[in-house]
């Protein structure tokens, strides 16, 4: 009988609608299939709490969230490999579902439920991290090892007389990227911008606070480290806007307020001089031909992706290459222009979120994702949600280096967050 009392009260009280949006929340840590069954489980409870919707309140989630996937949908039309097509809209499925059951379960989204749904979020992502290095202790000799001779032959660097220390500690790493992805099936863009999204929530805390809660520094100190290590210049960098910004707007004295931006400037200054950032420059000139990984980094390879991207754009302008043949347009551009050893290593997308709508689906496929970021953050600032609407701004700046929105890791991210800030009751 009291089994039965317990039960029943559970499901009065919505201990299973919580457990199933807090459980959506720890994504960072899930593999596929479970944020897959996480999604379904979101849905089976937004179908029991259904009531009647208004065709206006349909209007409003179809703009909000659905108008970048019809792109892709219309780009169908288009495309020669439709078994390809089909399979790239079942994977970014989510991108509808997950806001779907987010709005159906809006009547019993609470202020409160949404504070507990950004601490299981940052609490899985440390823990992610946590997991890695506890990986990494453990195999530190095989990762920070001497070169081994499959790397040698993998990279080319035979063709070389001597193997200089900037080659050794650029193969040591993406030696160490792989190995985290491997571990994790998580890109480290993605993991970068988790933690900026988990440093935001830590620093947006009053400064006398945070002075309390040391361990809270620790992690954002942590949080750069890890940012650092893992190779993310654009998770380097929104740490530092979001610090910056966090610092600035709890700040009223104006002679502080110049205090942290001298800090920032000094801080951007140093991160410009920096090897790594320095690379950049050297992008834009590169020898991306070349046959060893000498003359590879991380930008001049992300130049070469957007070149051909701008090329499969300039190629399909307005009806885009359909979303079943994008890859295959990239492929064969880096063959053609560039036929460097690199980009047989893996296959490289557009690396830009809105050269990718505009490449995939057209220039009415890129109207329609626009025309959606600009509804949802107008939508966001009309609710006057600061935070959803800061994530939705870490979002769209991580967009400007990486497709957001074509991984799980990306999607469940931006899907759980944004529909979660809007449909939260005030």
């Amino acid at each position: 009988m009291t089994v039965r009392i317990g039960q029943a009260e559970f499901w009065k009280t919505g201990g299973f609608l919580q457990a199933a949006v807090l459980l959506s929340a720890a994504f960072p840590i899930m593999p596929f299939f479970a944020r897959s069954a996480s999604v379904m489980l979101l849905l089976i409870v937004g179908l029991l709490e259904f009531r009647k919707i208004s065709k206006s309140e349909w209007r409003l989630f179809t703009v909000l969230f659905c108008l970048a996937y019809l792109g892709l949908v219309f780009s169908l039309i288009v495309t020669q490999n439709l078994d390809k097509g089909f399979n790239e809209l079942g994977q970014l499925a989510p991108l509808i579902l997950l806001p779907l059951a987010f709005f159906l379960l809006r009547d019993q989204l609470t202020s409160v439920l949404l504070k507990r749904f950004v601490v299981v979020f940052i609490a899985s992502t440390f823990l992610l991290v946590f997991y890695q290095l506890v990986r990494i202790g453990l195999q530190w000799n095989q990762l920070f090892g001497p070169i081994m001779e499959s790397e040698v032959i993998a990279f080319n660097l035979d063709l070389l007389p001597s193997v200089p220390d900037f080659l050794v500690d650029r193969v040591t790493g993406h030696r160490l990227r792989e190995f985290t992805i491997d571990v994790t099936g998580t890109h480290p863009t993605y993991q970068a911008i988790w933690l900026v999204t988990s440093v935001y929530f830590l620093a947006k805390e009053p400064l006398l606070w945070l002075t309390k809660k040391w361990y809270y520094l620790i992690l954002i100190i942590l949080v750069f480290g890890w940012v650092y290590f893992i190779g993310s210049r654009m998770g380097q960098i929104a740490v530092v806007l979001v610090l910056f910004i966090s610092l600035f707007t709890q700040i009223s004295a104006r002679r502080w307020q110049f205090i942290v931006f001298g800090v920032l400037i000094a801080g951007l200054w140093f991160m410009a001089n920096h090897p790594r950032f320095k690379e950049i420059a050297e992008g834009f000139n590169p020898s991306i031909t070349s046959d060893h990984i000498a003359h590879y980094n991380s930008s001049n390879v992300r130049l070469a992706t957007w070149r051909c991207a701008l090329e499969t754009i300039e190629n399909n302008p307005w009806s885009g290459t359909g979303v079943g043949d994008i890859q295959p347009s990239l492929d064969l551009c880096y063959k053609n222009n560039y036929d460097a050893p690199v980009f047989t290593w893996d296959q490289y997308n557009t690396h830009n979120q809105y050269l990718h709508f505009w490449a995939t689906a057209g220039i009415i496929g890129l109207a329609l994702f626009v025309l959606q970021l600009f509804a949802l953050g107008r939508r966001l600032l009309k609710l006057q949600s600061k935070d959803g609407f800061a994530v939705f701004l870490i979002a769209i700046l991580f967009m400007l280096t990486e497709n957001i929105l074509v991984r799980s890791d990306g999607i469940h991210f931006f899907a759980t967050f944004t529909a979660f800030y809007v449909y939260t009751k005030r």
